[in-house]
């Protein structure tokens, strides 16, 4: 070849360059159980990575993360601040105008019903009583000898009567009397705490004059007002409790004993009334109360909230049965932080889809690489 390049003329170059490429070709034929073994291992690891999977096999599925169907009640706690009140209270008022003669309690004295809280003068009273009974024996005297002499048919039947009216009204005198006098003193209406006296010994009262109050804290009251959405769920004797800022490490269990018999129209709330015990004497009326009444609803279906799919304005989830996915129409009924509660066809220990429901589908299959974990 290279004689026949060197006798052509112009075109001896290519041929030259075409001889040159030949002996190269012939030399790697020549070595080729050398260097064929570098092109070969080149291809292997890419053809290797294609054919092989990761875990040996092809995935079947959807790849999901699930969790399970709970249940839970619809619990709903109502809060609400009042404002403690005794279960008897009242501002004791004098009957009549006088000047205190005596005063026997003092602040923090514990009363019973029908103790003397003062005394007014009552001079004149006494007097006023002394005298009408002066005329009821007066009066009774006179109906004695009507009544003789009617009997000896020396006077009329009418005198009997006669003396029979004056008597009757000298008897309504002295009851007057004794009233007027009763009135000149005070007494304690119910067992009770007495607070600060407003008045001293000495001093004159009339009928608007405050005297002193008594309480009787042995039960505290506080209202609330409850929307009218709850009002199913509550009832009388229902448990709740308080705090107050006075004992704030102290929970107050308490019960509701009365609940209004209408709504309010305006606000939409029914009032109720709660009432606490006081055994320790601890508590004092016009005390701010946080109280917290738990209302007890139905168990629904819990889910995680991210379970909780919609469209069209419906909501669904996603729920596994023999490894195909099923897609289950549910009512959102509550949520309760990640948890939601739902209404419909699923069931306490039903698997349901947390994660990767964008490629579902009813009937596809799936497999569940992770089980959701709950928040810590």
């Amino acid at each position: 070849v290279i004689l026949m390049a060197e006798n052509s003329g112009s075109s001896g170059r290519s041929f030259r360059v075409l001889a040159v490429v030949g002996l190269i070709g012939l030399g790697l034929w020549a070595t080729y159980d050398h260097w064929g073994g570098f092109f070969v291992n080149a291809s292997a690891p890419a053809e290797q990575a294609t054919a092989k999977n990761p875990n040996g096999k092809a995935k079947k599925g959807v790849p999901v993360m699930v969790d399970a169907v709970n249940e839970q009640r619809d619990e709903t706690i109502i809060e609400a601040i009042g404002t403690a009140r005794a279960i008897k209270s009242v501002i004791l008022f004098p009957e009549t105008d006088g000047e205190i003669v005596r005063f026997p309690v003092e602040s923090g004295a514990r009363l019973s019903k029908n103790d003397i809280v003062l005394k007014l003068d009552s001079r004149d009273t006494q007097l006023s009583v002394r005298v009408a009974q002066t005329s009821v024996k007066e009066a009774e005297s006179a109906l004695a000898r009507a009544t003789d002499l009617r009997d000896k048919n020396v006077r009329s039947k009418a005198n009997v009567e006669d003396a029979d009216f004056v008597l009757e009204r000298a008897k309504l005198q002295l009851e007057q009397a004794r009233e007027a006098l009763a009135d000149r003193t005070l007494r304690a209406p119910f067992d009770g705490i007495v607070g600060i006296p407003k008045v001293e010994v000495g001093d004159r009262v009339t009928g608007t004059t405050e005297i002193i109050t008594i309480d009787d804290r042995t039960t505290l009251l506080v209202e609330l007002e409850v929307a009218e959405r709850f009002i199913s769920r509550i009832s009388l004797g229902m448990p709740l409790s308080a705090h107050t800022p006075s004992f704030p490490d102290r929970k107050i269990e308490g019960q509701i004993v009365k609940i209004d018999s209408r709504v309010d129209p305006v606000s939409r709330t029914v009032l109720v009334r709660a009432a606490f015990d006081n055994p320790d004497d601890n508590l004092r009326p016009g005390m701010s109360m946080f109280v917290l009444l738990p209302l007890q609803g139905n168990l629904y279906a819990s889910v995680p909230e991210l379970s909780l799919q919609w469209n069209n304005g419906k909501s669904y989830v996603w729920r596994i049965t023999d490894g195909k996915s099923e897609r289950v129409p549910v009512t959102l009924k509550r949520r309760l932080n990640d948890k939601v509660l739902v209404e419909g066809e699923i069931s306490p220990g039903d698997v349901i889809v947390v994660e990767g429901v964008q490629r579902l589908r009813d009937g596809r299959d799936v497999e569940i690489s992770a089980i959701s974990e709950p928040p810590q």
